[in-house]
C-alpha cells in the first residue's frame, strides 16, 4: 500500500477575503452583476449582505478586518416608491437603521458608492431627508466612491470608472443597425419625471424620429402621450413603455444613432445609459451636468446643452450634417477609460488601499 503522508502541523493556506455586497441582486440593472464580477476578478469571495445571509453565518464576516462591506444605493432603503413618488417607509427605515448599525459594530471596512445627490422622485421634506440620509452613510463609510470625478471633493470620495456594459462579461449579442439617411434619436431606460422627457417633447422638432423606451408609470406616460397628441408628434415620436430586458436594451442601444440624456442636474451623478452608449452610439446629446461636461472634454461625440430649449437647433444641425457626423463612436477611448481591463486594474488598486492588502491575499490561515 502506498504511504500517504500526514498533513504537517502548521500548514498554511491563504483564504480569500470576503466582500459582502448590498444589494446583491438587481433584476432591472446589470450594473450589480458587473460589480460582482469585478470584485471576483480581483480576488474577493463575493457574498450577499442581507438578513438571510447574516442569519446563515455571514454575521461572523463583519468582524474580520480583512473583509469589506460594499453598499450601493443604501439611501433608497428608507423610502418606498408609489405612483411615481418616493416617501418615507417605516419598514424600510428600520432596515436602513440595521445596516447602519452593522457598519458601526463591525470591523470590516465599509465602502459606499455615491450614485446620486438625493433619492429619485422625492419632494420637499422627503428630498431634504434623503440628502441627510446620504450624508449619514458617507460619515459611517471608511471609503466613499464616485463615478463622476468632479464630485470627489464634495463627497470626500475617490473616483473609480463606471464599467462599460458592452465591454463587460455576459454582454448580450446585438445585430448591426441599418444605415439611415437621417438619424434615429433615442431616450432609453426608465421613463420617470427626473429625466425631464416631457420637457424634451415640448420642444421636439416634428420632422425628426425619436424613440422613447423603458418602464413608465401610468401617470407620467399619460403626460407624455398628452404632449405627443397636442403637438401632433405621433408620426415621428414613438413611446414603447415596457420593461426592457438586458438583451432588448442592448439592441435598442445598438439601433440608436443619437442618444439623448436630458437628466436633471440635481438628481444623479452619472447616467447608466451613458455607459451603455459611449463607444457604441455614434453621437450623444446630454444636459451639461458636471459629469457630462467632463465626458465632453474626453469624447468628441458628446454634445452638451444647458437648457432644453437648445435641443431643436442641435437636432437640426445634426440632421443637416448626417451621416458624416456619425463617422466615429470613440470606442477605443471609451475602452481605455471605462473598459473591463481598465476597471479591474483601478478597482484592484483602490481596494488594496482600503483593505490594507491586495485582494485575494489576506492573512494566511494556520491549519493544524
Amino acid at each position: 500500500m502506498a504511504h500517504v503522508p500526514e498533513k504537517s502541523s502548521g500548514a498554511k493556506r491563504v483564504k480569500k477575503p470576503c466582500l459582502l455586497m448590498c444589494p446583491f441582486t438587481n433584476p432591472t440593472n446589470r450594473y450589480i452583476e458587473i460589480q460582482k464580477d469585478l470584485y471576483r476578478s480581483i480576488g474577493y469571495d463575493v457574498q450577499p449582505l442581507s438578513i438571510k445571509g447574516l442569519l446563515k453565518g455571514g454575521f461572523v464576516h463583519l468582524f474580520d478586518p480583512d473583509n469589506v462591506l460594499v453598499f450601493h444605493w443604501l439611501e433608497y432603503r428608507p423610502f418606498k416608491r408609489a405612483k411615481g413618488t418616493a416617501r418615507l417607509s417605516p419598514v424600510g427605515s428600520a432596515l436602513f437603521a440595521l445596516y447602519c448599525s452593522l457598519m458601526m459594530i463591525g470591523r470590516a471596512k465599509v465602502v459606499y458608492f455615491v450614485h446620486d445627490h438625493n433619492v429619485h422622485d422625492t419632494e420637499g421634506f422627503n428630498r431634504r431627508l434623503s440628502t441627510r440620509v446620504m450624508a449619514l452613510v458617507r460619515r459611517l463609510a471608511d471609503c466613499r466612491i464616485v463615478h463622476a470625478p468632479d464630485f470627489q471633493t464634495e463627497y470626500g470620495a475617490q473616483y473609480l470608472p463606471h464599467p462599460l456594459y458592452w465591454d463587460s462579461p455576459g454582454q448580450p449579442a446585438t445585430k448591426p443597425k441599418p444605415e439611415r439617411a437621417q438619424p434615429l434619436y433615442s431616450m432609453l431606460g426608465v421613463i420617470r419625471p427626473y429625466k425631464q422627457i416631457d420637457a424634451v417633447l415640448d420642444v421636439w422638432p416634428d420632422d425628426s424620429k425619436l424613440t422613447i423606451a423603458g418602464h413608465a408609470t401610468d401617470a407620467y406616460l399619460a403626460t407624455l402621450n398628452g404632449i405627443i397628441e397636442k403637438r401632433a408628434l405621433g408620426h415621428t415620436v414613438r413611446v414603447d413603455a415596457k420593461f426592457l430586458s438586458d438583451a432588448e436594451f442592448a439592441q435598442r442601444i445598438a439601433d440608436s444613432d443619437v442618444l439623448i440624456l436630458p437628466h436633471a442636474a440635481d438628481s444623479m451623478l452619472v447616467s447608466g445609459a451613458f455607459f451603455e452608449a459611449i463607444g457604441r452610439v455614434p453621437l450623444l446629446i446630454a444636459r451639461s451636468t458636471p459629469f457630462m461636461t467632463w465626458a465632453a472634454r474626453k469624447f468628441d461625440n458628446v454634445v452638451l446643452f444647458d437648457d432644453v430649449s437648445e435641443l431643436p437647433e442641435i437636432v437640426r444641425s445634426i440632421n443637416a450634417s448626417w451621416p458624416a457626423v456619425a463617422s466615429s463612436a470613440g470606442s477605443r477611448k471609451a475602452v481605455d477609460e471605462f473598459g473591463w481591463n481598465a476597471c479591474c486594474q483601478r478597482y484592484a488598486q483602490l481596494f488594496e488601499t482600503v483593505a490594507g492588502h491586495p485582494a485575494g491575499v489576506a492573512k494566511p490561515v494556520i491549519e493544524s
